[in-house]
């Protein structure tokens, strides 16, 4: 469960996103998984880019979708969820909160894309085994002094 009164922020430095058009790549890989983000999951996790709360993500998705704020509250509460539940996204009392944008200006406003999250585990291994996670602050790969 979701605590409503204090902002989220993505898990840590193991959490990794990368846009393509209109779908978000997510890997984490401290376990080897990535998830794919459609529709109002992608902008979703545009939002918890900066500390917002689960009220704030809801505001702004009814500010800038057409449909039954009711609807997109459920919505934008099942996608945090599973976002928290795959360990992508946590709650965070000790963050201060931004205030999400309305989207572009001039824009006309759609109906609600419903959030897709889709899961894959068929690279953890490759993933898990890749020597980046041995990295430490001078980069990789780095050859020995001396050499």
């Amino acid at each position: 469960m979701i605590d409503p009164q204090f902002p989220l922020r993505v898990t840590g430095p193991n959490v990794h996103s990368k846009v393509f058009d209109d779908e978000v790549i997510v890997l984490d890989m401290s376990s080897g998984t990535y998830f794919s983000l459609r529709g109002g999951a992608a902008d979703i996790w545009a939002l918890v880019q900066s500390p917002v709360t689960t009220a704030d993500v809801v505001t702004a998705l009814t500010r800038r979708y057409d449909g039954a704020p009711d609807a997109i509250a459920a919505a934008a509460h099942r996608c945090l969820g599973e976002l928290v539940d795959a360990g992508l996204v946590v709650t965070d009392p000790g963050l201060g909160r931004a205030t999400p944008g309305d989207g572009p200006a001039g824009t006309a406003r759609r109906p609600f894309p419903a959030p897709e999250i889709e899961r894959f585990t068929d690279m953890q291994e490759l993933l898990l085994l890749d020597p980046i996670h041995e990295v430490d602050d001078t980069g990789w790969p780095n050859a020995p002094h001396g050499t």
